[in-house]
């Protein structure tokens, strides 16, 4: 995560990270060829990584059986975008559920609220993912939007009026995405589908916290207790 030290939980976070980074470079030293980090990852993979799949995988369990899409706001590498993809594949190959990744490719602006992001963190490039996306066979499953989504999320859900989502992911944390995203997603999410904060109640992301109190006051706000990120998830009535 690309952050400035804060005070509170980035402490703690790297804390819990910092000895799995010492032993990085000894890894990387033992000269493992780049297939082998893909197909005997977990050899490789640290337990907070692993956590944060597992959690995201538990998620997915809980709406398989609602109608709906899965969607993500914050693509970055596509990594949650296209493990969801591959959970698609695995436990519904004859559904037509689909995942939906928006990102505006250009990484985070600091803002007054946000200010402990590094400008510009998070920054990939839009045709390099399209290319992973296409190359694992996976682009009738997962589609990749490139938008804005403070200000052209409802222009695609005027033109997509239809969509309804068993799942959505908020892995964005600045306050203005939040916020426009819960506001579109929301009435789109089907009852017993799941809203997944990413960062609430982070002091990386403290607008995330503010636009579901904005949005969502009376929400019943859980955790996955086991895991670190995502931080909370909400059940749509």
């Amino acid at each position: 995560m690309d952050y400035l030290e804060g005070q509170f939980e980035t402490k703690k976070f790297s804390a819990m990270k910092k000895p799995y980074y010492e032993g990085l470079q000894t890894i990387f030293d033992l000269d493992y060829s780049p297939e082998d980090f893909i197909h005997h990852f977990p050899a490789f993979t640290g337990h907070m990584t692993l956590s944060r799949f597992l959690v995201l995988y538990e998620a997915y369990k809980m709406v398989r059986d609602v109608a709906g899409h899965i969607a993500e706001v914050g693509v970055y590498k596509a990594a949650c975008t296209l493990f969801f993809a591959k959970l698609l594949q695995i436990f519904e190959p004859n559904a037509l559920t689909l995942v939906h990744g928006f990102d505006w490719f250009e990484g985070n602006h600091v803002t007054e609220e946000e200010k402990n992001v590094l400008e510009g963190s998070y920054k990939e490039d839009y045709g390099r993912v399209k290319k992973l996306v296409k190359a694992q066979g996976l682009d009738n499953i997962a589609h990749i939007h490139k938008l804005d989504v403070v200000n052209e999320l409802k222009g695609f859900f005027e033109e997509n009026a239809y969509m309804q989502f068993k799942l959505v992911f908020l892995d964005a944390g600045m306050h203005d995405v939040v916020y426009s995203a819960i506001n579109e997603f929301w009435p789109r999410i089907t009852s017993g589908g799941m809203l997944i904060l990413d960062q609430f109640n982070h002091e990386l992301s403290p607008g995330e916290a503010r636009a579901v109190k904005e949005l969502l006051p009376e929400a019943r706000i859980k955790t996955f207790p086991w895991g670190w990120m995502p931080m909370a998830y909400i059940i749509k009535p």
